[in-house]
């Protein structure tokens, strides 16, 4: 479950609003004739700002009758199992014939964009992530593209550097070595400490499983193929112990 704290000086009692509609911008977006990026990013745009400005006045309305502060409002495009419900298939809509195919992190970045962008004219307070999420085993649309193949853990690892998240819900052969998942999240890391930004490691070695088997989690969880992972070793690497040190970026004041 989802969980928060109150830092000091907050009050004890905040209304926050969520809102997310993958299935609502893949209809926008699949609705447009012939459009060019331009046109489909204004289609985001104008279709995020009117699920955020709802959810806005529900939120201010709701923390009035519960005589309450009003928050943030999150706008993150989360989906769930449920057909229609994918940030795939809005990649998809776009024109790429397969997420993960060449061109996903380019769309996948317009798309993140458009909805910030839409999103932020709606609200007095926008926070949260506010963007566009990847989980594989919660988007049926990222759960095809892993099965026939387009899909692969490095094309994911492109493209969080561009969304809200990083790698999300994964499964991959329980036999996979401590050091392979280490450097995996290390190469995460590294995404989100020179990009300067949020991300993270949701990686699920499946006991028993290997590449082509499926694991299933029931309900927003859904369902995830196993995933292969590179077979060379990165032991060593990780072996050597001590640590990466901090990035030029540091030196910024």
């Amino acid at each position: 479950m989802a969980g928060a704290f109150h830092g000091i000086g907050e009050p004890e009692c905040t209304i926050n609003v969520g809102v997310s509609g993958p299935g609502v911008v893949n209809s926008a977006v699949r609705s447009l004739e012939d459009p060019t990026l331009g046109d489909i990013s204004e289609c985001i745009k104008k279709t995020s700002f009117k699920i955020t400005r709802m959810g806005e006045v529900i939120g201010r309305e709701v923390a009035k009758r519960l005589d309450a502060n009003f928050g943030v409002l999150d706008l993150s495009l989360a989906p769930t199992p449920a057909i229609g419900d994918s940030v795939a298939a809005i990649l998809e809509a776009m024109g790429l014939e397969s997420c993960g195919t060449h061109g996903t992190t380019a769309a996948l970045a317009l798309l993140n964009d458009a909805v910030k962008k839409g999103g932020a004219m709606a609200s007095s307070s926008v926070g949260g992530l506010s963007g566009a999420f990847i989980p594989v085993s919660e988007d049926a649309g990222m759960i095809r593209a892993v099965r026939r193949g387009s899909l692969s853990l490095e094309k994911l690892e492109a493209m969080t550097s561009v969304c809200s998240v990083g790698l999300d819900m994964i499964a991959v052969p329980g036999k996979t070595p401590a050091s392979t998942i280490s450097a995996i999240i290390a190469d995460e890391m590294a995404i989100g400490m020179v990009n300067k930004k949020t991300t993270a490691v949701r990686l699920i070695p499946a006991p028993g499983k290997d590449v082509g088997d499926t694991v299933e989690f029931g309900g927003l969880l859904g369902t995830a193929p196993v995933m292969p992972v590179n077979e060379y070793s990165s032991e060593k690497f990780i072996a050597r112990g001590g640590r990466i040190p901090a990035p030029i970026q540091a030196l910024t004041n």
